[in-house]
């Protein structure tokens, strides 16, 4: 037994979702948890073999702009997708898709939402929002990472939403509005195809030259933490990594209890346990004990491989 895990994590992507489609009066919505797995974003691994490496909780083939389309299909709904790199042609997108409710946006870069006393500190981070409504030059929003009814100058959020220094960002300007009921899923198939696709990813774990994944992406991430990480890395590992990955990794366990896979669950719980301790002696810089918890990670994501 262990205790599901509700509050506050990255899941700015999921939570903007659910608001949508819970405003769009869709019936036995998932928790965003669930609409996490349908991203795919908590089943895989990678490791970057960047000059400065990077580590990631999640599968090199995805990221949240194409998981959020990948949900969508899973839950039978559908939305309006607009993108361009016009910024006068996104407005005009924007207050058009209000028009239906409530437009999800992103990615955004952080750094420049001012109702965030913090976003100087986070610039070239990115993040996903609910837009409520635009009213002269100021538009109101849900920010799904504590503020509730934010309001900022539209020339601030054009300035946030060019995403064109974000890295999976395919064009400068993203929106999903229109929200709408295509086809009804049962549960039954539902999770089938969450299952599907998990297991579609946590087989086809890229194997290098640059791009990782699996268990040798945990390993590398061990050799880089050996002795004393590069301050970025570190700095990655317990404000990002560690506590997304632990949040993810429990919501995929919940599902695989879902979907029968027993064995599968009780391996996701020991990962997400792992990536709890490690999130304490990272932040203590304990990186010896924090590199043990990486290999055994690895052998964690191996067990997970052998039965799902």
């Amino acid at each position: 037994m262990y205790t599901a895990y509700t509050g506050s994590s990255h899941y700015c992507y999921s939570n903007s979702l659910h608001m949508c489609l819970k405003q769009a009066g869709m019936v036995d919505l998932p928790e965003p948890g669930l609409l996490e797995c349908m991203t795919g974003m908590p089943f895989g691994t990678l490791f970057l073999k960047f000059e400065t490496p990077l580590f990631f909780p999640s599968h090199a083939d995805l990221n949240p702009h194409s998981g959020l389309s990948r949900a969508l299909s899973i839950l039978g709904w559908n939305c309006t997708l607009w993108q361009g790199d016009n910024a006068e042609s996104a407005l005009d997108a924007l207050k058009e898709n209000l028009k239906k409710g409530p437009v999800l946006l992103g990615p955004l870069d952080l750094g420049y939402l001012p109702y965030d006393p913090n976003h100087k500190m986070k610039r070239g981070g990115d993040h996903f929002i609910v837009v409520l409504k635009l009213e002269g030059d100021r538009v109101q929003v849900h920010d799904p990472q504590f503020y509730p009814f934010a309001v900022l100058p539209v020339d601030d959020l054009m300035r946030a939403w060019n995403a064109t220094n974000l890295g999976y960002a395919t064009c400068a300007y993203t929106l999903r509005g229109d929200f709408r009921e295509e086809r009804r899923v049962s549960t039954d198939d539902m999770l089938k195809d969450i299952l599907e696709y998990a297991r579609e990813l946590i087989h086809a774990a890229p194997s290098g030259p640059v791009f990782f994944g699996g268990s040798k992406a945990f390993r590398l991430a061990a050799e880089v933490i050996r002795g004393k990480p590069p301050q970025g890395f570190a700095g990655m590992l317990v404000h990002f990594v560690l506590p997304i990955g632990a949040r993810r990794t429990l919501d995929a366990a919940d599902f695989m209890k879902s979907a029968g896979q027993t064995e599968a669950a009780e391996w996701m719980v020991k990962k997400a346990e792992s990536y709890g301790l490690a999130q304490y002696h990272a932040t203590q810089e304990d990186w010896k004990r924090t590199e043990a918890l990486f290999e055994e990670l690895a052998e964690i994501e191996d067990s997970i491989a052998e039965c799902v």
